[in-house]
């Protein structure tokens, strides 16, 4: 696919600190797997009434060729440090998801080896020893 990432605000204003910093970590998650087929980074204010402080929720809906999808999330504050530190999360728990899952599909189609050497024991036949003398 030409390029399956996409980026969402959702009651928030576009920040481009924030855009760059979730495109430069798409494209390390494409580096380690690059048979993605959609990317979708979802930042949006939760609620518009709270009292103290407006939380944020920052979602990544990943999903990957033969794979489960992958749909994580993770909460904050709608200032732009925060946002920045939840995307990092994200992004980090992805990769570790995609590296585990490519690990245990090498080790499924791994053949075991044994690990000591086997001793191979031939028997000759002495009719053909005769013969051969």
């Amino acid at each position: 696919m030409q390029n399956p990432l996409e980026i969402s605000f959702r009651d928030l204003r576009n920040n481009e600190k924030i855009e760059k910093l979730i495109q430069e970590k798409f494209d390390k998650l494409e580096g380690i797997s690059p048979d993605i087929t959609k990317c979708h980074v979802i930042l949006e204010k939760l609620s518009k009434h709270h009292q103290t402080a407006n939380a944020a929720c920052v979602r990544l809906d990943l999903k990957v060729a033969n794979f489960d999808d992958i749909v994580i999330s993770e909460k904050c504050s709608e200032e732009e440090g925060p946002l920045m530190s939840a995307v990092n999360k994200i992004f980090k728990r992805s990769q570790e998801l995609v590296r585990k899952e490519k690990k245990r599909r090498q080790d499924r189609h791994r053949i075991p080896r044994p690990d000591k050497k086997t001793d191979i024991t031939v028997e000759v036949d002495e009719d053909l020893e005769a013969e051969v003398e």
